[in-house]
């Protein structure tokens, strides 16, 4: 099972911790789309085939190359909170490798001890 896999077969868990997944795929719509329908991923597939979204979090790799001589994404974890702000990120030192999905729940259920924001001002 790939890394896809790994985080459908641990989605109720992440949706525990209130922690929301999102694929980022250089795909493009009907490829991400297949996987999306084959693998039943319980989340959203975002297809970035231009990478944008990619290039927003700095995820190319200098040091890795396809065939054409173009630097590839490497594997990217972000764990953002509900106020938008990032966390924990980890960026594979190779981008064959992924981290494994229990490291990526640790952190997560670190967050989730984190105290909440308070929806009101203190008052005065």
């Amino acid at each position: 099972m790939g890394e896809l896999g790994e985080f459908a077969k641990h989605a109720g868990e992440f949706r525990a911790l209130d922690v929301q997944i999102l694929a980022i795929s250089v795909d493009p719509i009907a490829k991400a789309r297949w996987v999306h329908d084959h693998l039943h991923t319980p989340f959203p597939i975002l297809s970035d085939a231009k990478q944008q979204v990619m290039k927003l979090y700095g995820t190319r790799s200098p040091e890795y190359r396809n065939l054409l001589g173009i630097s590839v994404n490497t594997p990217t974890l972000v764990l953002i909170d509900q106020q938008g702000i990032i966390r924990w990120i980890h960026q594979a030192s190779n981008f064959r490798l992924r981290e494994p999905v229990e490291k990526v729940l640790a952190q997560a259920r670190k967050l989730s001890h984190r105290p909440k924001p308070r929806n009101n001002p203190p008052s005065l």
